[in-house]
């Protein structure tokens, strides 16, 4: 190039082979001569004409952008950015310890808010997906609890089970335990042990559902008469009352995180209740016309729903 061409911008020489190869190279290398590699003292001398050139035109404003400008434009801006994203970015060698791609903290805030607010939705859904399996699971227990009932019922008259040696009189809920009446459905084979369980029962116990309390002398039957619940989830007033506390009448089983109890209907169906009352104001968990549980207190007659175990 000229000096004649780098005093006369406005003039109609163009640029030669040389200069149009040379200006090339230096937009790509975002007007950073030492960016441009190896030069020559020509092609260097070259290169600073070219960039005092473009330098004439913080003084001559144009009308048009030409071509090159354009293009230098576009240099400056593609350059600006790619500044901005190593400021923002996690580099292999700092922050990575070696290769792989760099991560922007941008992209990292946005992954994170992402899993947060996923997390805020699935995890009430997954908990209430999981309770309803343990409520499930706990019916379908109860269910064959009912099978193995009318099957041992067909075996022993249409007799409730209950062990062989029964309860002496003034036995109550805090001098023996209730559950044992159940064995005979496991020792004749009618159902398995883990039948006899509620799967969200939280203390891992064999034989957690409180079976009708039978009263010496008064065998209930199975499947005929009046229907009343023989079974259900662990009655929570007999637990608290072995600890030392009283629980008001109306609290609800513990396997079910307080929302209610399963039960099994004399008849074999299986029932979910959401109040501790049936029948004629008949609490499940205690006597007829008791409000708390007391020593000693048994039902008054075989229609006198209390679950006991």
């Amino acid at each position: 190039m000229s000096e004649n061409n780098c005093n006369n911008p406005g003039g109609g020489s163009t640029l030669s082979g040389d200069d149009q190869r040379l200006l090339d190279d230096l937009i790509e290398a975002g007007f950073d001569v030492e960016a441009m590699g190896t030069l020559s003292d020509a092609e260097r001398a070259r290169v600073e004409q070219l960039q005092r050139l473009f330098g004439l035109m913080n003084d001559y404003p144009v009308d048009d952008a030409e071509e090159t400008l354009l293009h230098a434009t576009m240099a400056r801006i593609a350059r600006h950015e790619d500044e901005r994203a190593a400021r923002m970015s996690l580099t292999p060698n700092e922050q990575l310890g070696g290769g792989g791609w760099g991560i922007r903290a941008s992209d990292l805030i946005s992954v994170a808010a992402v899993i947060l607010i996923a997390a805020s939705v699935l995890w009430p859904l997954l908990a209430t997906v999981r309770q309803q399996s343990i409520d499930r699971a706990c019916a379908n227990n109860m269910r064959m609890v009912g099978y193995a009932f009318g099957h041992y019922a067909a075996d022993n008259n249409n007799a409730m089970p209950i062990a062989r040696a029964g309860f002496l009189p003034g036995a109550s809920w805090d001098t023996v335990s209730n559950v044992v009446n159940l064995a005979p459905l496991v020792e004749g084979g009618y159902c398995s042990r883990g039948h006899l369980n509620c799967a969200g029962n939280h203390d891992h116990l064999e034989n957690t559902y409180s079976y009708q309390w039978q009263k010496p002398g008064t065998r209930m039957t199975w499947g005929s008469g009046r229907i009343t619940i023989v079974l259900g989830d662990r009655n929570p007033l007999i637990d608290a009352a072995r600890a030392g506390h009283m629980l008001p009448g109306n609290t609800m089983s513990r396997d079910h995180r307080g929302r209610g109890q399963n039960v099994l209907a004399s008849d074999g169906a299986t029932l979910w209740l959401t109040d501790t009352i049936v029948g004629s104001r008949d609490n499940i968990w205690l006597p007829h016309g008791a409000q708390k549980l007391s020593e000693g207190a048994t039902p008054q007659d075989k229609s006198d729903v209390m679950l006991a175990h």
